[in-house]
C-alpha cells in the first residue's frame, strides 16, 4: 500500500528540519502533484511542525555561533533554501543579539589555517591569497584587514 503524502512529509520531518521548500521539492521527487504537496504544506505549517523562522533561527545559531560563518553566508544560504529574506534577516539579528558572536575570532582562526597552508611563500603573496580566501568566506574586506593586520 502506497503511503499517503501527509505520511511520507512526516517521516521526512520526523529524521531532521525542513523549509517549507525542502518538504515541496522532496514531494514533487516523489512524484506527488504540486497541489498534494501545497495541501500537505498547508496542514504542516498549520500545525506548527514546519516553520522558515524556526528553521532559518536554528540554521543561522549554528553557522554563526558554532560554524564561525559570515552573516552575508549565512543569508546567502537561507535564501537558496527557499527561506524569504525578511524572514532570515530576523533570524540573523536575534541570532547576533542572543549569542556572543565574535566574527574577528572566526576570521582569525581561519586565517591561520589558511596561513598554515600556503607554506613558505612569499608574505606579500600569503596575505593576498589569505585576503582572497576570506572573501570568498563572505566576510567584510574591512574586518578582514583588521585581523591580518596582526597576523601577517
Amino acid at each position: 500500500m502506497a503511503r499517503s503524502a501527509y505520511e511520507y512529509a512526516l517521516s521526512l520531518v520526523a529524521a531532521r528540519e525542513y523549509t517549507v521548500r525542502g518538504i515541496r521539492r522532496k514531494l514533487v521527487q516523489k512524484d506527488y502533484t504540486l497541489a498534494e504537496a501545497d495541501t500537505v504544506l498547508e496542514r504542516l505549517v498549520a500545525s506548527g511542525i514546519v516553520d522558515d523562522s524556526r528553521y532559518a533561527a536554528e540554521f543561522a545559531r549554528q553557522k554563526l555561533v558554532h560554524g564561525g560563518a559570515s552573516v552575508r553566508r549565512v543569508r546567502q544560504a537561507l535564501a537558496q533554501k527557499g527561506i524569504d529574506q525578511a524572514i532570515a534577516a530576523a533570524a540573523i539579528e536575534r541570532v547576533l543579539a542572543d549569542e556572543p558572536v565574535d566574527q574577528d575570532a572566526a576570521i582569525e582562526r581561519l586565517a591561520i589555517r589558511k596561513l598554515r597552508s600556503l607554506g613558505d611563500l612569499d608574505q606579500v603573496v600569503r596575505r593576498r591569497r589569505v585576503l582572497g580566501f576570506l572573501v570568498r568566506k563572505g566576510y567584510e574586506l574591512d574586518d578582514i584587514r583588521r585581523v591580518l593586520r596582526y597576523l601577517c
